[in-house]
């Protein structure tokens, strides 16, 4: 089985974007901030779930592969048309190895996988090997952290709506939002209650980045502001823009 573990320390040093998919990803791919989309150019970054469709469409990556990861911790994303999109894209791809024992409509040959850590949701051991488990940005957080990236900027991590939108894609024309094969994402309310589980990794994670000498960055104005889920350091996007 290929598993995650071969990218521990790979990125040692660099910068690395993390993409969530919520609404304020819109801005930065589709909005106000879009030319300045060559700062993903030569630094890592890790898609989560449907961020795929604007990596794909805005960052190449159905011709470009390096530094470039896509997480998932639901298999539930196999529901979704934007799943072909993660098949024909040149990233490295990464699951949790539940997947591998449960019926999925994708083919995840040529994928790796991760195991859950050992621990509970706000435990983490450095010394484990695994990832955090209790949903795909959590997951993704910790491999940044283990592939040594010293630098770890959130982008779309919301986990609150904008305008009534969860998702970037909302603010897209309706012909350019994916469509579900079968039902794909939990009730709002659900995932509420999930991004409290999800604050409690994501202390523990800011922790462990702290141990392994990382910094991790929010970059998202609604958590910010609204306190939506665990307080990351802030950096307004265009922070980061001017520092490159």
């Amino acid at each position: 089985m290929n598993t995650y573990t071969q990218l521990i320390d790979k990125h040692h040093g660099e910068d690395c974007f993390i993409l969530a998919a919520g609404p304020s990803l819109y801005d930065i791919f589709y909005g106000k901030d879009r030319r300045y989309l060559n700062i993903f150019k030569n630094n890592v970054v890790i898609s989560v779930n449907a961020s795929i469709m604007a990596c794909t469409e805005r960052l190449g990556w159905l011709t470009e592969g390096d530094k470039r990861y896509w997480i998932s911790d639901d298999s539930l994303t196999t529901r979704w048309s934007w799943w072909k999109l993660v098949e024909q894209s040149r990233c490295t791809k990464i699951v949790r190895d539940s997947w591998l024992k449960q019926k999925h409509y994708g083919n995840i040959d040529g994928f790796l996988h991760f195991s859950a850590r050992p621990t509970p949701e706000g435990v983490i051991n450095k010394d484990d090997v695994g990832l955090a488990y209790c949903s795909s940005a959590p997951s993704a957080i910790d491999l940044a952290v283990q592939m040594g990236c010293k630098n770890i900027y959130l982008l779309g991590l919301d986990h609150d709506k904008k305008d009534g939108k969860i998702y970037y894609w909302e603010y897209l024309p309706k012909s350019f939002h994916p469509k579900q094969f079968k039902p794909g994402k939990p009730p709002w309310h659900v995932q509420k209650d999930m991004y409290k589980i999800n604050a409690m990794a994501y202390e523990a994670l800011d922790k462990f980045a702290e141990e392994k000498g990382c910094k991790i960055y929010n970059c998202s104005q609604i958590a910010y502001q609204r306190k939506t889920t665990y307080q990351f350091k802030f950096k307004d996007f265009a922070d980061i823009i001017s520092s490159y």
